[in-house]
Parts: structure tokens; C-alpha cells; sequence
């Protein structure tokens, strides 16, 4: 394993992360709000180190190579590494004394409106009544952010949000105003949420790669050891290309969602964060009820599409732009994937239909979008979903061992697993009848190789194993069985919202100190599907 290889690229994460610091910063600057001493300290802080990094690991003489053993190592370590620097902003904003711009929550509070340069107030004064306002006192455990006091519930946010888990610590500080931050956190605390879910979404190491041959080392390895799902092919002759291309796709999209979002009327800075949110399918909204706040019907239809589109393979949405024509329906995946979600929000529509007294189109629009937000991992609500009867909610928890496609912003076990699964078991009843026939388990047409088989059953082993075992932890800690089985789901498969304590309505922030590493542990295990971490702590890594 080549250490310093591993903290020359590490160094570069750190660089990118300062240099979004300072560019959130300047947000806050405009806002004329508090945090933006935590972002200049944090981005002066991750910038000096990661120049450090940069520039002692630099290897003059010759080129690097990623081999396997390095290329795991630079993934998981990579991904520690920004989500501790990830969670400076947060943590010196709890910590540090706003060194200008104090006054900007009593401002926002007793002006009506949030300063801001593009949304209008809706000017209730009723919501002046308790507002928290003050800044955060450590000691008291009271004030604005002040559950950023702690480093753990800070490096859980930071995690939450570049594994795109969407899981929050936060129990108050969100806005009930869409049009205000009365009583809320600042725009550029709540912008870097968003903004670490959009660099997590497609990956900060696949991110990393476009500039790799700018450092003298090669990404395949690298790009098979950080992109979601089993199969990965390369769309591009360089990997480098690759990555531009998958990035140029995400971003396109992001944009086209921002711009749909902007007719509904949510105004810019909330067209943003959801925007990146919906495509990185992580689910951190400003907002207090999440999507439910908007009261907008039209949001839930296009967030709901885009969530759609997260969730499936992006090298599907490539392929299509690059022979201009729609090339989903080639994909055996992608038309289960559609099935599964489109059969289960419509017996959950049913569900409320009947028994939760939803109009038509109401339970349509609220079955579709929970749908899609559990199946993609994006975490969004438009509903308490805890409200629903049991039915209902347990179609939502079937969805908690799916996920999106391979090749998705999205988490889970995923879709083509599944898939391959349930081909194989049909594929060794047809064995059982026909025991000299020459069977062969297939996908979109192709015959998948044995070894892809053996890996995908072990893959969903140690899924479930890590699972079981960590539901017994957290239950063993004395949380009841539905909190402690979901909130893992939520983790593990980067969901965000569960049912129990931890329903989209809650937050994360009363489990102890050690839980609550173990969900970071879990949400970064997840989003590197498993082996990228766990083959760290094998005896076999280690031998050379």
C-alpha cells in the first residue's frame, strides 16, 4: 500500500473542500449572516493542510500507479477525510463567536424577513413568538446550532451528507418559512448540506479522478473501487473522460431541475439546495417538514421525476443524450427497477385511498414521491409517512433492501442485485427440472459471469450480516426494535428517515456518543458498498 500516494490525493480532497469553504463564505459575506466566520476559519484550516499534504507527498521522479490494495485505501480514507473536514463548518459555528454579522438572527427575526437577496417575506408576525434566535451556548447546550457543539453530531452531519444519507442531528434550526430564516439556521450553514451532498452524490473520488493525470497517476482502479454497483465500465476510452462525462450528465441535470423548480415560485436559494439534494438522492432540505413545508404540489411531481432519474444507472442517461434516443428500455435493470416502484406506489396509493382517506390525486402524488425517495435513498418527505397505517409503511420498509440502480447516486443493496438474485434462484428451479440442460443466468441479453454471481450472493451476505448485527446493537442499547432496525436501514443503505423514533418528522440527535459513530461507520460502509471498507480490516490486506 503507498501511503504517500494516499496523502497526496488526500491532500487534494482537502484543497477542494477549503476552496468550496471560502466559496460558501462568500454566500454568508452576501447574506450578511454569522457563519461566515466558521467558513473562513474551516476553509483557511483545510487549505493549509491540504497544501501540506499536497506538496511533502509529491513524488518528482517518477509516475505513480493505483494498484487494488492502494485503491481501496485512498477511497475509504478519502471518504473519512471529508467528512471530518466536512464538519469544521458546522462545529466552529457552534464554537467560535461570529466575529461579524452576530446580530443577523435577531435582524432576520425582528425584520419579518431573511435578508435575502431573491425571496420575499411572507411577513407572519406570529412566528416571532419564541424564536431561537440566540447564539449557541456550549455549556448550557442552548442556542442556534448548538448541537454542533459536539464533533461526533457534527461529523455525523458532514457524513450524512457526502454519503448522501440525508440523516440529521439537527432538532431545531430548519425553517418553517420557506420564504424566512426566522428562528433558523443561516443560508450558507444550511447551503454546505446541501453542497457535500452534490460533491458526495457522484462521488468526491470520482470528482478526484478528472484531475488525476494532472498528478501523474492513473484512476481506473481508483474509479472501480468508488462507483456504486457491481458492474463498471468505462464510457470513455480514459477514465479521466469518464469521469468528466459522468459529472457533465449530474450537473446537466441538476441545472435542468433547478430551472423547473425556479417556475414553482421557491426562489433560488431553494431551488438550489433540493436541486442538489434530489440528484445526489440525499434528501437535506432547508426546511423544517422537508418537501411537506413547500405546500406545492407541482414541487412533488418534478422532485419526484428527478428522483426518478437519480435513481437509474447514469450511464443509461449518456447513452441516450450520445445516440439521441432513449435507450432505458434496452436495460433489464432499469425496467425492474420501474416495475418495483411503480407496483408498490400503487398499492400503497390504494392504501391511502382506502384506509387514510387521500383524494385521488393526492394519494397518487404522495405514494409516488415516498416511493421513489425510499427506493432512490434520497430521504425526502412530503408526508409524515409515520402517520400512515401499517400497510403502507410496510411497503416503504420493502424498499429499504432495494435502492437504486447500479451506477445511481443512489444507495441500497441495488436493483440489478436483486434482480440477478431472483433470475438465479429461477434459473436452479429450471436445473431441478431440467438437471443435464445447460442454463445460464442472463441480463439484458448477456450472459453474467459466474464470478459476478458469486460476488453479488456475497455481497447481499455481508449486507445482511452487518445489518442483523447492528440492529442488535442499537437494540442491546435499549432503543426499541422498529427504531433500531430502521435507523440501520437508513444508514447502512443511505435512506436517511425510518419509522419509530427516527421517522421523518425526528432526528438522530438522542442516540449516545458511540451510536452514533456506528451510524457514521454505516452510512460510509454503505455508500462504498461494503468491500472498499471492510476488506481494510482483513488479515489478507495487510500481508504483502
Amino acid at each position: 500500500m503507498k501511503i504517500r500516494l494516499i496523502i497526496h490525493i488526500s491532500g487534494v480532497l482537502l484543497v477542494v473542500l477549503g476552496v468550496s469553504m471560502f466559496i460558501t463564505g462568500l454566500m454568508s459575506f452576501l447574506y450578511q449572516e454569522e457563519d461566515f466566520t466558521a467558513f473562513i476559519v474551516a476553509g483557511t484550516l483545510s487549505l493549509i493542510l491540504g497544501l501540506l499534504m499536497f506538496f511533502f507527498s509529491r513524488n518528482k521522479r517518477a509516475k505513480a500507479t493505483i494498484d487494488h490494495r492502494t485503491a481501496f485505501a485512498i477511497v475509504t480514507f478519502g471518504w473519512f477525510i471529508s467528512c471530518i473536514a466536512g464538519a469544521l463548518p458546522f462545529y466552529f459555528y457552534a464554537r467560535l463567536p461570529a466575529l461579524v454579522f452576530a446580530d443577523a438572527p435577531q435582524i432576520a427575526a425582528s425584520s419579518g424577513n431573511d435578508n435575502s437577496l431573491n425571496d420575499n417575506s411572507l411577513n407572519d408576525n406570529s412566528l416571532n413568538d419564541k424564536l431561537l434566535i440566540d447564539p449557541s451556548d456550549c455549556n448550557a447546550d442552548t442556542g442556534l446550532g448548538h448541537e454542533f457543539c459536539s464533533f461526533t453530531n457534527a461529523v455525523f452531519e458532514s457524513a450524512s451528507g457526502f454519503t448522501t444519507t440525508g440523516a440529521t442531528i439537527l432538532e431545531g434550526g430548519l425553517w418553517s418559512d420557506p420564504h424566512s430564516r426566522k428562528g433558523g439556521l443561516p443560508h450558507g450553514i444550511l447551503f454546505w448540506r446541501a453542497l457535500i451532498h452534490f460533491f458526495g452524490g457522484m462521488g468526491i473520488i470520482v470528482f478526484g479522478i478528472a484531475i488525476l493525470p494532472l498528478l501523474g497517476v492513473g484512476g481506473m482502479e481508483l474509479f472501480k473501487a468508488e462507483v456504486p454497483g457491481p458492474v463498471k465500465d468505462k464510457m470513455a476510452p480514459k477514465v479521466a473522460d469518464t469521469a468528466r462525462l459522468l459529472w457533465k450528465v449530474y450537473a446537466g441535470m441538476t441545472f435542468f431541475e433547478f430551472l423547473f423548480l425556479l417556475m414553482t415560485g421557491q426562489g433560488a436559494y431553494l431551488a438550489v439546495c433540493h436541486s442538489f439534494a434530489t440528484m445526489a438522492t440525499g434528501g437535506f432540505s432547508p426546511l423544517a417538514s422537508s418537501i411537506e413545508t413547500l405546500n406545492s404540489p407541482w414541487s412533488e411531481w418534478i422532485i419526484t421525476f428527478f428522483m426518478l432519474l437519480a435513481g437509474m444507472n447514469f450511464s443509461l442517461h449518456l447513452s441516450s443524450l450520445q445516440h439521441r434516443r432513449i435507450q432505458f428500455f434496452k436495460d433489464d435493470e432499469f425496467k425492474f427497477y420501474l416495475f418495483t416502484a411503480l407496483t408498490i406506489s400503487l398499492v400503497i396509493a390504494v392504501i391511502l385511498w382506502i384506509q387514510n382517506g387521500y383524494g385521488f390525486e393526492s394519494g397518487l402524488r404522495a405514494s409516488l414521491f415516498q416511493t421513489f425517495s425510499i427506493i432512490t435513498t434520497t430521504g425526502f418527505s412530503s408526508k409524515d409517512f409515520t402517520l400512515w397505517v401499517m400497510g403502507a409503511k410496510m411497503m416503504l420498509i420493502l424498499l429499504f433492501f432495494v435502492g437504486g440502480c447500479s451506477g445511481s447516486t443512489g444507495g441500497g443493496i441495488k436493483v440489478v442485485r436483486l434482480l440477478l438474485m431472483l433470475r438465479l434462484a429461477l434459473a436452479e428451479m429450471k436445473r431441478l427440472v431440467h438437471p443435464k440442460g445447460v442454463i445460464s443466468t442472463r441480463l439484458s441479453g448477456s450472459v453474467v459471469p459466474v464470478k459476478v454471481i458469486n460476488s453479488i450472493a456475497g455481497f447481499i451476505a455481508l449486507y445482511l450480516v452487518i445489518y442483523f448485527f447492528s440492529t442488535a446493537i442499537l437494540s442491546i442499547a435499549g432503543h426499541d426494535f422498529l427504531t433500531s432496525f430502521t435507523a440501520v436501514g437508513a444508514t447502512l443503505g443511505n435512506i436517511g428517515p425510518g419509522l419509530g423514533t427516527v421517522g421523518p418528522a425526528a432526528n438522530y440527535n438522542f442516540f449516545s456518543t458511540p451510536i452514533k459513530w456506528l451510524e457514521i461507520f454505516l452510512m460510509i460502509v454503505g455508500r462504498l458498498e461494503l468491500y472498499s471498507v471492510i476488506i481494510l480490516f482483513t488479515p489478507a490486506y495487510w500481508r504483502k
